[in-house]
Formats: structure tokens, sequence, C-alpha cells
């Protein structure tokens, strides 16, 4: 179902279908308004199977040959900017959100759990930091909040992000790092990547969101050290880097190396392209914005003022990159 989906948004728009005058409605938009629309159906243990894999081998596979459109010359260009922003955007959400639980009177672990899912990619994230905190009654139904509330945020983020950047007054490039430091999951921020219509703007968010990906294990390993200072003792967590960030750098690797003529490019691209938005189907009837709201209220002030967090810390840091 996510394939019809998907392969239908990506082709209205190719014939022009989801243009009205001057408006534009990008395929990643049909897919997801669409797969939320045929969620009360799409969530039959029928489809669930297929579901799952759209939404993280294809995704995974998607971002991986995202990165035919990249060099290292691209990533060198970029220079510190992304680095520090990555940096900042999850060490800073982590400590941020173990401080904004005991403001909102929640769990400790809690707020570290959810900001190490907003600081880095989402739901992966949320896995790992689960299996590093100690366990208690909770623990599962924390685990399962956080993963669905960040994709909600990050899908809400992922539609109105791109809408910005005439406000925030940033470049092209302060654009993608704007986008890829900001939004929480990388199938968001490859959807408002494209959302901007520029696939240098697309790569270049893709790119910054890998290095906070490929923070995981020190983020996990900083959840550990803040629970053990307080005396408790965390699990065994091993998290693994995830594969598709070798595919990306391998596939720039190659590309750096001028081994993909223009033809494989767009082929490739084109590729990539119909893999996320078969994605962003998964996740559009994946999201229940009516569970979401059935939680309670605090947790879900917490994702946001997180969401917030995370967005200020990038929006500063890129300002305070113009004076260097």
């Amino acid at each position: 179902m996510t394939a019809v989906i998907g392969v239908a948004a990506f082709i209205m728009d190719r014939e022009g279908w989801t243009r009205i005058g001057s408006w534009w409605v990008p395929p990643l938009i049909v897919a997801l308004f669409v797969g939320m629309a045929l969620r009360p159906v799409a969530t039959a243990p029928i489809f669930m199977p297929g579901v799952d894999i759209a939404g993280r081998t294809l995704l995974r596979l998607g971002v991986a040959l995202l990165g035919v459109r990249l060099t290292f010359g691209d990533m060198i260009a970029g220079g510190l900017t992304p680095v520090v922003v990555a940096a900042l955007a999850v060490f800073g959400t982590i400590a941020f959100g173990a401080l904004a639980a005991r403001w909102f009177g929640l769990p400790r672990d809690l707020g570290l759990l959810t900001g190490c899912s907003v600081g880095v990619c989402g739901a992966a994230a949320a896995m790992a930091a689960g299996a590093a905190l100690p366990r208690h009654p909770s623990s599962d139904r924390d685990i399962a909040f956080t993963v669905m509330g960040v994709n909600a945020i990050s899908t809400l983020a992922m539609v109105a992000y791109p809408y910005l950047q005439s406000t925030l007054h940033y470049s092209a490039f302060e654009m993608s790092v704007f986008l890829g430091g900001a939004i929480h999951d990388v199938a968001q921020v490859a959807g408002a990547g494209q959302m901007m219509g520029d696939a240098k703007i697309l790569a270049d968010a893709i790119m910054t969101k890998l290095m906070r990906v490929a923070m995981l294990l020190p983020a996990v390993l900083f959840i550990v050290w803040w629970v053990t200072r307080s005396g408790e003792a965390a699990g065994d967590a091993r998290p693994k880097p995830p594969l598709f960030l070798f595919g990306f750098l391998t596939l720039a690797a190659l590309n750096s190396f001028g081994l993909f003529p223009p033809a494989v490019q767009q082929a490739v691209s084109m590729a990539s392209g119909i893999l996320i938005t078969i994605a962003i189907a998964a996740l559009g009837i994946k999201t229940s914005l009516a569970s979401l709201a059935a939680i309670g209220p605090r947790p879900v002030a917490l994702l946001f003022v997180q969401t917030l967090f995370v967005a200020l810390v990038v929006i500063a840091t890129i300002y305070a990159a113009r004076a260097f």
C-alpha cells in the first residue's frame, strides 16, 4: 500500500497534477496526508509488515542513495558550522531534556529519553537510550510515547520549517544546516529538504542530519554517564552506527572520484526520491495525533519545548557562525 501511495504521489508531481496555479503541493505532503487518511485501513495486520519495511528499510536505502549527490569536497566546503550545530543539538538537547523534565514534574529519565530522541535521530535514538536507562514499570510506555510523539512533532516541523527561510534571512546553505540540525528524524529532514525544491539544500540537510546520527553512540554513553553519576545502575547498551550512514558515505566517496556519470546520478537521485516518498507514506500511516493527545499534556509539552530548544540552538549557532 505504501508503494502505491508513494509512487502515485511521485507520478502526480511529475505530471504536474499537484500544481494549482502558482501553488505546488510536494509529493511528500500528498503521500503523508493520504497515508494518514488511510490509517484505519492501512494499519490492518495484512499491511503492517509492508508499512514497516517501507518506513525503515526503504527509508534507509533512499537516504543512502542520496550520497550520489555529494562529494567529499562538498562536505569540506561546509566548514565547521554543520559539525558544531550537530554537537550542540545532540548534547545540549539531552541535558536540557533532563532539566526540563524536572520543571514539568516528570521523571528525569523521561527527559533524557526524549532529549536523545529529539537531539539525535528520532525512533532509533529512543530505542538505544531506552536500553541504556534503568528499567521501571513505565519504561515500555515511555519509549512507545517518545517514538510516536517525536514522529508526529517531527512531521509538523517538516511541513512548517521550509517556510521559515525568508523570515530567518538564511542562505541556501544556512537553511540546509537549519533543517538538518533542527528536525528530529531522517525521513522528515529529507522531506523538508525536498520541499525546498533544491537538490543541494536537500543533500546538505541530509549531511548535517547524518552528523547528528553519527553521534548516537556518544549520546547514549553521555546518558549512561548522567545516570551513573547519580548512583543508579544503567543497562548495557551497545548501539551500532546505522548502516545506511556507511552507504551514504560510500556513494559520496565513489562520486568524489567521478565514478557516476550524470545519467546515473539522475537515475539514482530519482530512485532515492521515490523511496523517500514511499517511506513518508508509511510515516503518515503510523502517525496518530489522537493517540498522542491521549498520553497527557505534560509529556507532550516536554517534547514541544525540546523541539523549540533545539531549533533555537541551531538558529543561534548559525547566526554566530556568520561572525567567523
